[in-house]
């Protein structure tokens, strides 16, 4: 395909999930442009600000939106710019702002742009504590501000895709880790804790998530970008189908680096939305997009402490 005819509108490129994004659309020839609330990057996309071209702008201004998309044209529009998913973002005001308003703005400034594809980012909290695998067409009951603005967000694309005939998809992610992570996250923390020596602090209990490493998320969006209309309308978990506990997790850092240091079990909060059964049914993601992680646990794990080794200026 014609580099003219690549061209990818991100809202949020300057978060964990979209600076690894950015990298793997430019690796893969995509022409990438970005909404930036300021000409001053993010620190996860500064070595490559030559690469990508920046709108300023901000997902809760529909006028600064609309002009961005109408300069840009894009062939494919990914919704990735969020609030709320982490514990210090507790503002509903915002969250509501950002999340529903802000999907709402960037869908009817789009409306007139022929796109390929639109991929908004959903959240497995949208789905709430199961006891078993979740699926798509599961009855979703979140426990969080932050799940139920972003279910919302979910049901708002399937409707305007069907109303509009446009083809715009949900990825629903589970735990994703890796390269450029939020630093107060639990696997950051973990390799922080074990570079600098320091005792790891766990919950209580044994929470348990799906981890999969961003190199497989990135790849599941090429993916859908290269489907279009056959999944309009369609949500699709995003996950590995495995789960392990927080101290499963820890357990495996120690194996793949060779190194230990002290765990403090039930020295952190346990968190209102923690559950001790969290994990996708990616059955129906194999089918419509052709994609399985090629990541394991082990493998990712060990990738990941590797660059915050290498990168541990952004983590002290």
């Amino acid at each position: 395909m014609n580099s003219k005819n690549r061209t990818v509108f991100i809202t949020g490129a300057g978060g964990f999930i979209g600076a690894n994004l950015t990298r793997s659309l430019i690796k893969n020839d995509y022409n990438v442009y970005i909404l930036s609330h300021t000409t001053n990057l993010s620190w996860r996309l500064k070595n490559i600000s030559n690469l990508i071209t920046v709108h300023i702008g901000d997902i809760t201004s529909f006028k600064s939106l609309e002009q961005a998309l109408q300069k840009t044209k894009p062939d494919y529009i990914i919704h990735l710019a969020t609030y709320g998913a982490y514990h210090y973002q507790t503002d509903l005001k915002k969250i509501i702002k950002v999340n529903i308003e802000g999907t709402k703005n960037l869908l009817e400034a789009s409306r007139n742009i022929s796109y390929k594809c639109f991929i908004n980012t959903g959240s497995s909290s949208e789905y709430g504590r199961k006891d078993k695998p979740m699926k798509e067409n599961d009855f979703c009951d979140p426990v969080s501000y932050y799940g139920l603005t972003k279910l919302a967000t979910t049901h708002l694309c399937k409707v305007f895709a069907q109303i509009n005939d446009k083809p715009i998809v949900t990825l629903r992610l589970f735990s994703a880790y890796g390269p450029f992570e939020e630093p107060t996250r639990f696997i950051p923390t973990v390799a922080r804790s074990i570079i600098l020596k320091k005792t790891i602090n766990l919950t209580p209990e044994n929470q348990r998530h799906d981890f999969i490493y961003t190199d497989d998320v990135s790849n599941a969006y090429l993916h859908a970008l290269q489907k279009g209309l056959k999944i309009k309308g369609k949500t699709l978990n995003i996950g590995t189908g495995k789960e392990y506990t927080n101290d499963e997790i820890i357990q495996k850092l120690f194996k793949v680096t060779n190194k230990k240091t002290r765990v403090k079990k039930g020295a952190y909060t346990k968190r209102t939305w923690d559950s001790s059964h969290w994990v996708a049914d990616i059955s129906y993601a194999k089918k419509m997009l052709e994609w399985k992680p090629a990541y394991t646990i082990d493998k990712g794990l060990h990738t990941a402490y590797s660059w915050f080794e290498e990168n541990i200026k952004f983590y002290k």
